[in-house]
């Protein structure tokens, strides 16, 4: 893929990735638990991951975070969403990369979903220099593998989608092509 093209699709990936944050928020969801949420960003990075290198992956994750965080919840929250963010991609990236034959797109979100509620809860006890939240742990891993699920299942249509159309093959120019 040749650099102006990876330039492009990595901005339209963040684009999407910000977009569907921001709408995200402006859904009610309606459990009495406070931070749970779809997690629907979360598409867009398991499309790079099916895709992308992981410098591309976490470019985005980084953009689409500081992004979100500015103009939603404010820079206080960058940590809880930068460190989630960050140690889901990576992790999904590597079970992708290395397990795929063992995990699904599904059971890899969902993987993800709980290394980013996992990441957000120790950087909460940092914060407030206690254990306590993390009793609240087994409520949002229960809900990391809900979302996961329901977020997994979208991506896994969305990048057998993707490789059909070959939408991120580098497409071959007509003066490229041999005449017989």
């Amino acid at each position: 893929m040749n650099k102006n093209r990876r330039y492009a699709i990595i901005t339209i990936l963040v684009s999407n990735a910000i977009l569907i944050s921001l709408l995200e928020s402006l859904i009610p969801i309606p459990i009495p638990v406070p931070g749970v949420k779809l997690g629907l960003a979360n598409i867009i990075t398991l499309i790079a991951i099916a895709f992308l290198s992981l410098k591309d992956v976490l470019l985005i994750v980084i953009i689409r975070c500081v992004v979100v965080a500015l103009l939603t919840r404010g820079v206080m929250m960058l940590a809880f969403s930068l460190s989630g963010g960050l140690l889901s991609a990576l992790g999904m990236f590597l079970i992708y990369r290395s397990m795929s034959k063992y995990f699904s797109i599904k059971g890899i979100s969902v993987i993800g979903a709980i290394l980013h509620n996992t990441a957000q809860l120790t950087i909460a006890s940092l914060i407030l220099g206690g254990l306590v939240v993390l009793y609240y742990l087994p409520v949002l891993l229960l809900s990391a593998v809900v979302t996961g699920f329901i977020t997994g299942s979208i991506s896994e249509v969305a990048i057998s989608e993707l490789r059909k159309k070959d939408f991120f093959k580098e497409q071959v120019k007509a003066e490229d092509i041999d005449e017989p």
